[in-house]
């Protein structure tokens, strides 16, 4: 799939790159070669002149450091590690390593335990509907937002999750949520909408600044755009992105942020994003809730959960340990693909952890 309407998107490496200004595949087969994911389309862009900057200028690509490959035994317990699951899969994929790292909420504090603090859900029913999107809402709820990525004419919409950074500015989404497929190049200028709601963005919109997506998975989509194999990809379909702050604030300052633990370990999740698939429009944001995960469909190193989300909620946080009351938790994984039949994400280890660490400066 693609990331929904003519918002799109499918990433494959790592790079940082400077801007102004989702793809969703098919849900995976078990066994079977991945599909390509896609982003929601919209109508043409508008192209307003926000506080941010001139929106028509380019990204920039900065050179990255190398990923780093050697797993790390991690000490901190944020669930079980891979869900259970051997790392390597059927397929003899492996996932980003695993890392000792954990990054707190800005509020609250995730209930770390067996289970999921929402029953379980498979539909991408509204969440929270009718409730307050203000700066005491859930954290859950102010931190996810609408994606919309523009490449020439065409737009798309991803979702994403704002966390907590060291500069409060930084979004984790999909890499096919910044990379564009069709181009073999980064979005033209991508903005993001937190609790956005039927048109309304009630912490404004923000223009990206910074880009980065895995080398792994940059190489190897271009693999597969040039029809050699459709490997691997999967497993490292994440990416971050830095946005310009507005006024002297920045988006934490404005919804706070997102716990994210690198240690791929797992209570169970709760995926909330902007599905614009068949019944769903990107105009509000749904949720699935599943307690007993899977790993390894299709043979490859993803996540998989029990939900009806597809195009457009690529991007959208797999967040464990959620403590609903504050909407605290720690961000896991990425959806990367998905639909009617499942929702599939890979985890977060070393090499994301790198990622975040090369943007968040």
């Amino acid at each position: 799939m693609r990331p929904a309407s003519p918002l799109a998107a499918l990433a494959a490496a790592a790079v940082v790159l400077t801007m102004t200004g989702c793809l969703l595949p098919p849900p995976p087969r078990e066994p079977g070669p991945a599909d390509p994911p896609s982003a929601t389309p919209l109508a043409p862009p508008t192209r307003p002149s926000p506080d941010a900057g001139d929106p028509q200028r380019g990204p920039t690509p900065v050179e990255p450091d190398e990923p780093v490959t050697t797993t790390d035994e991690t000490v901190a317990d944020t669930g079980e590690l891979y869900a259970g699951f051997a790392g390597r899969t059927d397929d003899g994929y492996l996932p980003d390593a695993a890392a000792d790292v954990v990054l707190e909420p800005t509020r609250g504090a995730p209930r770390v335990a067996p289970g999921i603090a929402l029953p379980e859900h498979a539909d991408g029913d509204e969440l929270y509907p009718g409730r307050r999107h203000d700066a005491t809402a859930s954290l859950l709820l102010t931190t996810t937002g609408r994606l919309v990525m523009e490449a020439g004419d065409d737009q798309y919409t991803c979702s994403g999750t704002v966390i907590n950074s060291e500069t409060g500015l930084v979004v984790v989404t999909a890499a096919h949520c910044v990379w564009d497929d069709d181009t073999r190049d980064y979005y033209d200028r991508i903005t993001f909408s937190p609790a956005y709601e039927r048109g309304l963005a009630p912490f404004g919109t923000w223009e990206a600044e910074q880009l980065w997506v895995p080398r792994q998975y940059l190489e190897a989509n271009l693999r597969w755009l040039d029809g050699e194999d459709d490997d691997g990809w999967m497993g490292f379909d994440f990416g971050f992105i830095r946005f310009a702050p507005q006024g002297g604030q920045t988006l934490e300052d404005a919804v706070g942020g997102q716990g994210v633990s690198f240690t791929a370990e797992t209570n169970g999740v709760v995926i909330a994003g902007y599905p614009g698939n068949d019944g769903f429009d990107a105009e509000v944001l749904r949720y699935c809730a599943d307690a007993s995960l899977n790993y390894g469909a299709g043979g490859d190193a993803n996540y998989g959960a029990d939900c009806a989300m597809g195009e457009g909620a690529s991007g959208s946080g797999f967040v464990s340990n959620l403590d609903e009351p504050t909407g605290a938790g720690t961000l896991t994984a990425v959806y990367s693909n998905g639909g009617a039949t499942g929702a599939y994400g890979p985890p977060l280890g070393v090499t994301a952890w790198n990622g975040l660490r090369s943007i968040d400066r």
